[in-house]
């Protein structure tokens, strides 16, 4: 069962009690990203949740991760483009032990001077191990490239520039003003009944007055074009990209099955003509990006130099073959099977629960039930997939990224071309 409370100050508290589990999951979260900085202030948020866990006024970083460690739990966070979260998951019995914790990290950090200069060094590296992993560095080149000057191609980790000139004064100005100045949104899943988190809650975030600031920021506009960057590696890889729908998109259902079809498993049409048929990569996938008034479709593959030209033909076949008739009544089942198998499975879970109401609350503001998810995607029809691909996938809203040992002048230039 799912419940909601509006405390008087603006605060949500969300519960979902799973009485056949053990665990719960708990967290705090905050519509606040990489979207929300300039490009002065780009990755200062990563940074703020990295500062969260380096001491409080009652806790040393070291009390801290024994506290959770004392109880078998695990207390984590990330920061995304649109949103931050902090949470911690725990035996049911333990859960008052993980609120104490994520609420005094989210009002008592002290930032001191001290643990920010050692946590610049760790965020330092942590940009250089992205640059040296290849396919996960393509997707920053790729987002930059398609999004330039827009807040969404920005990456959430920043710039070893910017980290380098982020001081206390910085960190604490952006984290009282937006932080602490959202609404945030508190959110459990698992073993738990709702005044369980909503007591602790009204106690200690009751008297906080957030003022969040009106959000300038416009939808980004995508800036098709092709993008090298030379790199002696093993491998090419490639990421091929268009505009896609956003998270309250209402084509969201057949976008998912055109995804799922295009490049979202080992029976998808990419991963069976580039790896099964022709043997051209060992990893091909299609995926997508869904904000809150934008998103992308990408699809990335890692291949030999002598390979790049075949493989983006055989996506480009593979696009064109969607867009027309080539769609049965069994692959689309099948699609749709498999993206209902997955959502099920990923309910069995308490963090992926707690998640799920979270983000519900952020894209829709309301609780979207199982059913109704199940629904929207039963309702998908082949045409509406089609005249979908159509749209998306016009050669002249194509982009491409490619980072290895490849000029630039031995990408096929007429899949851009209609």
């Amino acid at each position: 069962m799912v419940q909601k409370t509006v405390l008087s100050n603006g605060i949500r508290v969300i519960t979902e009690e799973m009485p056949h589990v053990h665990s719960v999951s708990v967290g705090i979260w905050v519509q606040i990203g990489s979207r929300c900085e300039s490009r002065e202030e780009n990755g200062i948020c990563h940074f703020i949740e990295h500062m969260l866990f380096k001491g409080t006024q009652r806790r040393s970083a070291q009390q801290i991760a024994k506290e959770i460690d004392a109880v078998g739990g695990i207390l984590n966070a990330f920061t995304s483009k649109e949103f931050s979260s902090f949470y911690a998951k725990v035996l049911a019995e333990h859960l008052p032990v993980a609120i104490d914790l994520l609420f005094d990290l989210f009002l008592n950090s002290r930032f001191a001077e001290e643990e920010i200069e050692r946590e610049r060094q760790v965020i330092l590296q942590e940009i250089s191990m992205v640059e040296d992993t290849p396919d996960e560095y393509i997707h920053e080149l790729f987002n930059q490239s398609f999004w330039p000057r827009h807040p969404l191609g920005f990456p959430i980790l920043g710039s070893p520039r910017n980290i380098s000139r982020i001081d206390r004064k910085k960190l604490l100005d952006f984290f009282r003003r937006h932080f602490l100045g959202e609404m945030p949104i508190i959110v459990a899943a698992g073993k738990l009944k709702h005044d369980q988190l909503l007591a602790p809650v009204e106690k200690t975030l009751g008297r906080l007055r957030p003022q969040p600031q009106k959000k300038k920021d416009s939808p980004p506009r995508a800036h098709p074009h092709i993008f090298v960057k030379p790199k002696q590696l093993e491998q090419v890889h490639l990421l091929l990209g268009t505009q896609g729908l956003s998270a309250r998109d209402p084509q969201r259902y057949a976008f998912s099955v055109l995804n799922t079809i295009l490049g979202g498993g080992m029976s998808s049409r990419l991963f069976q003509e580039v790896r099964e048929k022709r043997g051209l990569a060992y990893s091909v996938y299609s995926f997508t990006s869904a904000f809150l008034d934008s998103g992308l479709l990408g699809i990335y593959v890692g291949t030999g130099e002598k390979m790049v030209s075949r493989v983006l033909r055989v996506i480009r076949r593979e696009m064109e073959k969607i867009s027309g008739n080539s769609l049965r009544r069994k692959e689309i089942q099948a699609a749709k099977e498999q993206i209902k198998g997955n959502l099920l499975l990923s309910l069995e879970n308490t963090d992926n629960r707690a998640s799920r109401l979270a983000k519900n609350e952020i894209f829709f503001g309301r609780y979207v039930p199982t059913e109704e998810i199940i629904d929207g995607i039963e309702k998908v029809r082949a045409e509406e997939v089609q005249a979908l691909a159509r749209q998306i996938f016009s050669p002249q809203a194509l982009s491409l990224t490619a980072l290895g040992p490849i000029p630039e002048e031995s990408i096929p230039r007429e899949i851009f071309a209609s």
